[in-house]
């Protein structure tokens, strides 16, 4: 990607903070219900202390008590039982989850915001293009992806020849850095 310009009076740092606002946003201030019960891991069901505290097709996230594994953004599928608080646990596509992590019994659940929601990336894509001249293209992840972008050829790159030179100048001078101003991204490659 070609380096872009900031607006006039805007921070670089104001791009991290419009991220980390928006994961605040997508979260809950407080867990909604506890799972008291795993009825089956494969496909996961589990019932909570709560009734009704849920929809189906809610995005959610599941926590175990420990906070050391879990599920993040999954859907409520089926809910069963005469309180409504069993819970059949689905991916975003609405699959059955095989679930083989730590046990969630006693852990948390949580209503969340899908980062991939029409209105939350618009919200978003808003402030980031109110920082940086330029048009704003964003991507979310999904728990189970890794979205890689293939930075546009830094400037004055026109050969193989030119981008050994670049590469290795960086290198040279990078100091331990991992961040690369003009690629605007931890460096890749797998150099250090």
């Amino acid at each position: 990607m070609p380096k872009v310009k900031l607006k006039q009076g805007r921070q670089a740092q104001e791009i991290g903070a419009a991220l980390v606002g928006a994961w605040l946003k997508a979260l809950p201030p407080a867990f909604t219900a506890t799972v008291s019960a795993v009825v089956s891991t494969s496909p996961l069901r589990i019932t909570v202390d709560i009734p009704n505290a849920f929809t189906v097709n809610d995005v959610i996230a599941l926590r175990t008590g420990d906070k050391n594994d879990g599920l993040r953004s999954v859907r409520v599928g089926q809910i069963t039982g005469t309180t409504g608080n069993t819970l059949r646990v689905v991916d975003l596509g609405g699959l059955d989850i095989d679930y083989k992590g730590k046990s969630l019994l006693g852990g948390v659940v949580s209503k969340v915001k899908d980062l991939n929601d029409v209105t939350f990336r618009n919200e978003l894509t808003i402030v980031l293009e109110q920082i940086v001249d330029a048009k704003v293209k964003l991507a979310c992840d999904a728990p189970t992806e890794l979205t890689v972008v293939l930075p546009a050829l830094p400037e004055g790159v026109v050969t193989r020849e030119d981008l050994i030179d670049y590469l290795g100048t960086y290198h040279n001078n990078a100091q331990g850095r991992h961040y690369h101003d003009e690629l605007a991204s931890a460096v890749l490659f797998g150099c250090r």
